[in-house]
């Protein structure tokens, strides 16, 4: 009987996981339809600033340059370099696929500093080899886990500095955010995902039992933090 117990818990926990799976792939093949999407709209507009430069450029050679049309030009050209980034960051991580996991989180934590009103650092010991035991889908869902967390960060802790580091420890790596806003406890944050009808928390959940990893929240007066542990593949290491 116990043997039986063991054996449906695993099928059940096994069925859990795929459908978790098919979630996150299903979330993944929905932004990079919407990326196309906003691909063929911000491409007209560029075709536009390029015959708008054009103009200028005759009309400078001309001596008849219009201050005003170039200024709206620059404006429109600003709000789509602004968009496309932050497509970039949500939907397909071209930055990611191109630079890796390690170099797109230090990048995120720069870019945060340079909108917001929040000062923070990066830091990161972990070598190549340590993360060529993770297939791509892995490293894109621990970058997926990374953003979430600090985006619910800096939503709902009001903080001011906030610090994220990578480590390789104990066969695993470890992504540590420490901050000085409001902290959240383990129990509080199974409480808000059990009842969180938006996909955010959902996903986050999902996305940690693929990586077989697990998430501590510690919440303190003076410096609260969260802790990704994610386990190194054995089969894969050196």
């Amino acid at each position: 009987m116990l043997l039986k117990d063991a054996s449906i818990k695993l099928m059940e926990q096994e069925k859990q996981i795929e459908l978790f799976k098919a979630s996150v792939e299903a979330e993944e093949k929905q932004k990079e339809k919407i990326a196309r999407n906003l691909h063929d709209e911000i491409n007209p507009i560029l075709n536009t600033l390029k015959f708008n430069i054009t103009k200028h450029r005759i009309k400078a050679q001309k001596n008849e340059l219009d201050p005003a049309s170039m200024f709206a030009d620059e404006e429109t050209l600003n709000k789509v370099i602004e968009g496309i980034r932050s497509v970039c960051y949500d939907l397909i991580p071209s930055f990611f696929l191109e630079y890796g996991l390690i170099v797109s989180l230090e990048s995120y934590v720069k870019n945060v500093q340079n909108m917001d009103d929040i000062s923070g650092e990066f830091y990161s010991d972990v070598i190549p080899e340590e993360l060529e035991t993770f297939s791509r889908q892995e490293q894109l869902n621990m970058y997926r886990v990374c953003l979430e967390i600090l985006n619910n960060l800096f939503k709902h802790s009001e903080c001011k500095f906030f610090s994220v580091s990578m480590n390789s420890l104990n066969k695993s790596l470890v992504f540590k955010v420490t901050h000085n806003g409001k902290g959240i406890s383990n129990e509080e944050m199974n409480l808000f995902t059990e009842n969180s009808k938006g996909l955010g928390l959902k996903s986050l959940k999902a996305r940690i039992i693929l990586l077989k990893a697990n998430i501590n929240y510690n919440k303190d007066i003076n410096s609260s933090s969260i802790t990704l542990t994610v386990p190194l593949n054995p089969n894969k290491l050196v």
